[in-house]
């Protein structure tokens, strides 16, 4: 079986236990980032383990990515998979998509600088797509796959977000 018979298939039988068994569709994914000496933090979730890491420039050793590569990475390979995944179970033919994107930032901001924010002041993202199809035929899939993408939509829409606060105080 070829990846796109396997992708389409896995997706339906997946979409036929969900529509019998909802609950069945709800997952909590849980991960844990831990920062100990410096600012390398180590992040895991369930078998699988990345180090993190700032540049040198405001402190850090540079010896991993930093937290915006990997929140690049996965907006980008969300939206890539989201659409392959879309094509996929549709039956459409894509040979080869690439998305980009680039970010404006004021590093002032996420050293708290007054009157300056951490949040990206925009963001552009281009997504590029080699296909037989006509052009409207694939922007009508990439906009059908883009409304039910998870990353692309938690960065396009506030979400409810709990925080909460743990102390362990160490005896010496």
């Amino acid at each position: 079986m070829d990846r796109e018979t396997q992708a389409r298939a896995g997706q339906h039988r997946a979409i036929a236990v969900f529509e019998k068994r909802p609950n069945r569709a709800r997952v909590t994914n849980r991960g844990t980032a831990t920062v100990e000496d410096g600012l390398v933090c180590a992040f895991s979730d369930g078998t699988h383990a990345i180090d993190i890491d700032m540049p040198e420039a405001i402190g850090g050793t540079a010896t991993a990515p930093s937290p915006g590569y990997f929140g690049r990475a996965a907006i980008c390979s969300c939206i890539a998979i989201g659409i392959k995944m879309t094509a996929a179970r549709e039956g459409f033919a894509l040979n080869r998509i690439s998305v980009s994107i680039e970010q404006d930032f004021d590093n002032r901001g996420v050293l708290g600088i007054p009157e300056t924010s951490a949040v990206p002041s925009n963001t552009r993202i281009t997504i590029a797509i080699s296909s037989s199809a006509s052009a409207q035929m694939v922007e009508d899939l990439v906009d059908r796959a883009l409304r039910i993408d998870p990353w692309y939509l938690s960065f396009l829409h506030a979400q409810p977000v709990q925080i909460t606060h743990e102390t362990q105080t160490e005896v010496a």
